[in-house]
């Protein structure tokens, strides 16, 4: 299990210098974020050229000396701004062609992955038809991504369609080869207790890591509650393979401009790098059944 860092941690640092930090942070791997408003990647960049945008990114992470581990784009703004489950098939339709730029920048870019929002519950629609546009949209995408040979997850957030994780565990068993990229963080700060968790762990391909508590998205390292020695022991027993991203994140939402970015990013980097060696020498002296 390697680490990475998201670029969109350092949002006032230009793209090539984010890389830096995260390379100076003593990461190997970035996680990109592309987002209409952000000042790093943008999706409609990526769809006019995916080929430019991908060799420009390459360059970057070459110079940085970090590798590409997964693209964290969003259609529009925000979670309603063209979601994936928009009721409007035009609006759909248009997220698939933006989407089949993202399979072609990642193929350029050589980045293994793609994690996706899910949608959010339509007023009009209530849960069910939500959760069931979801589904019809998400097979469409995870088809395509999966016959270019990228994993294809979506992230279950806070204000999402799959805000509980039974929602998501449903949600995932019914798209064939969907992933998650899983963050504990979501659901500790709806006070969702961590056991009820756990099971979404068979089907994570990729996975965000950083403190959370009851009420809090993002928490320092000694205001937060997850165990994420357990979760790491979790992830390596089930055969987990990808990688653990280190995402503090710096934006206004849900208060997660009020900490320290650098050193919460380091602290969490140390204890994961030691979960890490503690559960590969567990499953080194464990006999095979």
């Amino acid at each position: 299990m390697e680490l990475t860092c998201t670029s969109f941690s350092f949002p006032l640092l230009s793209f090539e210098r984010s890389l830096r930090q995260i390379a100076l942070l003593d990461i190997p791997n970035v996680d990109l974020g592309a987002h209409a408003a952000g000042r790093h990647l943008r999706p409609d960049r990526i769809e006019a050229d995916p080929r430019r945008e991908a060799e420009a990114v390459r360059t970057a992470a070459d110079a940085a000396g970090v590798g590409i581990a997964d693209l964290f784009p969003t259609f529009g703004h925000g979670f309603r701004d063209r979601a994936a489950n928009s009721p409007d098939r035009a609006t759909r339709d248009a997220n698939r062609r933006r989407f089949r730029a993202f399979v072609q920048f990642c193929q350029q870019a050589a980045c293994p992955g793609i994690t996706l929002l899910p949608g959010v519950i339509w007023d009009e629609l209530g849960p069910e038809q939500s959760l069931t546009l979801a589904r019809e949209a998400l097979t469409d995408l995870v088809e395509m991504g999966r016959s270019a040979g990228l994993r294809v997850s979506i992230e279950p957030h806070l204000e999402s369609v799959v805000e509980q994780p039974e929602r998501a565990l449903e949600l995932v068993r019914a798209v064939p080869g969907l992933q998650l990229t899983l963050d504990y963080t979501h659901f500790i700060a709806a006070g969702i207790a961590p056991e009820r968790v756990h099971p979404l762990i068979p089907y994570a391909g990729h996975f965000h890591a950083r403190q959370g508590a009851p009420g809090m998205l993002q928490a320092p390292h000694d205001q937060g509650t997850i165990d994420y020695a357990d979760i790491v022991r979790r992830l390596s027993q089930a055969g987990y393979a990808g990688r653990l991203c280190v995402e503090y994140t710096w934006q206004e939402w849900r208060g997660c401009n009020r900490l320290d970015v650098v050193s919460e990013s380091i602290i969490l980097r140390d204890q994961l790098r030691s979960y890490i060696a503690a559960a590969a020498s567990t499953s080194t002296l464990t006999p095979a059944t």
